[in-house]
């Protein structure tokens, strides 16, 4: 099996991380297949036939092209990639590991393989190709369904006590977090990260007679910290970003940063644990160092303030494979009016693998995302200057097959093959200005990014 090559820090940490050496297979991950996984018990693989979402007409993958946007001369660069990647992908086998041959397949139990180097190499290249350094992804980088081991493999160690679950979840975390991290590294990528349900166990966070769903709903401000400490700090242990909330569940995970002269970019961190469950919802001191943070940029004459945050603010938008979250009120919410007072010109979020736009309250809600390891892999790709914002939806047409999957904590993982044979195509454009008043006026949209009314 031919594998690309890990830097050497990724290495150490994948070798010191996994301690047994022996793996056997599991069965299908609800993250690759339909329908969810409340329970965390065992269940027979699905049959190596198509899985029917992943062959489901209409989706992303079937929409028409449509023209390219303009290209803005001068223009400030960024990509959007909510749910990327969604799911486990690193090389377990790294660092001299003990390979274990699976009986059943004859194949080495992994997280990933070389189909999967390659076809992260195609989509990870071509938006390197855009002429930017951005990357904002908000939510679900991972599957994230750490702390069980559902085929028993001890990959990441015994997880039959809390203490032990949250020692793998940790070993987990630093395989898959880093692995993610330098794929965007080595090409010149900076990434600006939210947290989604997946870096939190993936929801839901209530099931009866489920003891990983209880550790997971009881240990989120753990996983958090986790998330931090691997996406969120640089290598001597300080905090990336220094405009974040002083006090709060999400002082680790929350921050704001200026991209450009023309671009505040926000990233919230939309889940709260209270009253014993976890809400999409800002605790209170994430949401007073938000008013502040909008109150500066109005007073600096911020052309654009961007926020991401993983869920959208209604339910009224295209979902592919998502469990729908939405954002507690939404529209209704004290954070839509703090956005509205505050002067927010775009929301953009994750979770529905899909792409739908609105306008409401002077704020375009760029609702997107995809599943690359479906076949289906987009991003968005958006230029801004003073008084102008362009926005273009690729989407790319991969081709996937389930004959075997990839090793993952939770059942069975991600199909086995997969190729990105085709530059992606334009299914969607968005051209925006500023109006006299200050406020966002859409001049023109194509395609997925027409407004929905």
């Amino acid at each position: 099996m031919t594998r690309r090559p890990l830097g050497p820090v990724l290495a150490v940490l994948i070798a010191s991380a996994l301690g047994c050496t022996s793996v056997s297979p599991s069965a299908p991950s609800a993250s690759a297949t339909p329908g969810g996984d409340e329970s965390g018990a065992t269940v027979r693989p699905t049959p190596p036939a198509q899985d029917p979402a992943a062959r489901e007409p209409g989706g992303p993958r079937d929409r028409p092209q449509v023209p390219h946007a303009p290209d803005v001369p001068g223009a400030y660069r960024f990509i959007s990639a909510p749910d990327f990647l969604n799911q486990d992908v690193a090389d377990l086998t790294a660092g001299g590991r003990e390979e274990y041959v699976v009986e059943a397949t004859g194949e080495v139990a992994n997280s990933t393989n070389a189909e999967y180097d390659v076809a992260l190499d195609r989509v990870l290249d071509e938006m390197a190709s855009h002429g930017t350094d951005d990357v904002l992804v908000a939510g679900d980088l991972v599957e994230g369904r750490w702390g069980r081991d559902d085929s028993g493999t001890g990959v990441f160690g015994p997880v039959r006590t809390e203490a032990q679950r949250l020692r793998a979840w940790r070993r987990a975390a630093a395989v898959y977090y880093p692995a993610w991290r330098e794929r965007f590294a080595e090409r010149g990528l900076r990434t600006y990260t939210a947290v989604g349900d997946h870096e939190l166990g993936d929801d839901p966070w209530r099931a009866p007679h489920s003891p990983w769903v209880d550790f997971k709903r009881r240990h989120v401000p753990q996983f958090k910290e986790i998330y931090a400490e691997q996406m969120l700090t640089r290598a001597d242990g300080t905090p990336r970003f220094t405009d974040r909330p002083r006090r709060g569940p999400a002082r680790d995970t929350a921050y704001a940063v200026r991209l450009d002269a023309d671009v505040l970019l926000v990233t919230l961190d939309v889940f709260e644990r209270r009253d014993g469950d976890v809400h999409t919802s800002l605790d209170p001191a994430q949401l007073r160092w938000l008013r502040q943070v909008l109150r500066r940029a109005r007073a600096d004459e911020v052309p654009w303030v961007v926020v991401q945050g993983h869920t959208p603010m209604t339910a009224d938008v295209r979902t592919r494979s998502s469990s729908k979250l939405v954002y507690e009120r939404g529209a209704r919410s004290d954070l839509w009016r703090t956005m509205v007072e505050g002067g927010v010109d775009v929301y953009l979020s994750g979770e529905v693998h899909d792409q739908t736009v609105h306008q409401r309250d002077g704020i375009l809600e760029v609702s997107h995302g995809s599943l690359f390891y479906r076949g289906e892999a987009s991003y968005v790709v958006g230029q801004v200057t003073g008084d102008r914002l362009v926005l273009e939806n690729r989407q790319f047409r991969g081709e996937v097959g389930f004959e075997d999957r990839l090793w993952t904590t939770s059942r069975q993982g991600a199909p086995g093959h997969i190729s990105y044979p085709r530059r992606s195509i334009v299914t969607g454009t968005l051209e925006a200005s500023r109006t006299r008043s200050g406020g966002v006026r859409v001049d023109d949209a194509d395609g997925i990014f027409t407004l929905r009314r």
